[in-house]
């Protein structure tokens, strides 16, 4: 079978980012176990004394329903609103975008997500079945749940002018290439808030972005991964 490549992506330090690219979301069952026996790993090195929050991109929720409807009423889902950090604000649909939408394009009215509120336990059973299938957004931190996500509203909140969007219980960061390669210096730090290790599975790039406010080289070692040249890594 075929490792998994990790390409590292330049951002601006303290932070440290890289892709695992994959052909598809979901992920191929060969693959995605080797994705996530990895991807497992490296989420408890780096999570050593921090607290797990994980949440999904409604966007994509066919990928998982049938793993998702009968634990919704043990996880205690919130459901919210992703932002796209370097686009312009959430807004409601406009004239052109329904004209986009009779062309068969798909245009979100917005990018819900949803939020596994029941504990650490929960999050964990949710990660486990649902990693690798192009919907997970995983956030280490230190400190209360409560904080982290009162510094996103803090951050992202007052450039939402509709009022509809501005009444949710909580929003978070969504990252992909694209805002990685537009990311001036402070970004991240701004995005990221009280984050100390972001992933989120990008079906846009084909590939999991992984964000840390340390250097993932280090973890990529710890979690069994081999270099295979400067700037990548292989895992098996």
């Amino acid at each position: 079978m075929a490792p998994i490549h990790i390409e590292m992506i330049a951002v601006a330090p303290p932070y440290s980012a890289a892709q695992a690219k994959v052909t598809r979301f979901p992920v191929a069952a060969d693959d995605g176990a080797k994705l996530h026996a990895f991807l497992t790993a490296l989420l408890q090195i780096a999570g050593a004394g921090l607290n797990l929050e994980v949440l999904f991109q409604n966007e994509y929720f066919a990928n998982g329903r049938d793993l998702i409807r009968p634990r919704l009423p043990e996880w205690q889902p919130q459901v919210g609103l992703g932002v796209w950090p370097n686009r312009p604000p959430p807004e409601l649909w406009k004239t052109a975008d329904l004209f986009r939408m009779a062309r068969g394009e798909s245009v979100p009215l917005m990018y819900q997500m949803t939020w596994i509120t029941a504990g650490a336990k929960a999050a964990s059973q949710a990660l486990d079945l649902l990693l690798g299938r192009g919907m997970i957004v995983a956030i280490l931190h230190a400190g209360p749940a409560t904080e982290l996500m009162a510094d996103y509203k803090q951050t992202f909140l007052p450039a939402i002018q509709v009022p509809n969007l501005r009444i949710l219980p909580f929003y978070v960061p969504l990252l992909d290439l694209q805002s990685l390669h537009q990311a001036q210096p402070g970004d991240l730090r701004r995005w990221l808030g009280k984050a100390r290790f972001y992933l989120r599975e990008s079906p846009q790039d084909n590939a999991i972005l992984l964000i840390a406010d340390t250097d993932l080289n280090v973890l990529f070692e710890r979690s069994g991964a081999r270099r295979d040249g400067a700037q990548s890594w292989l895992a098996f």
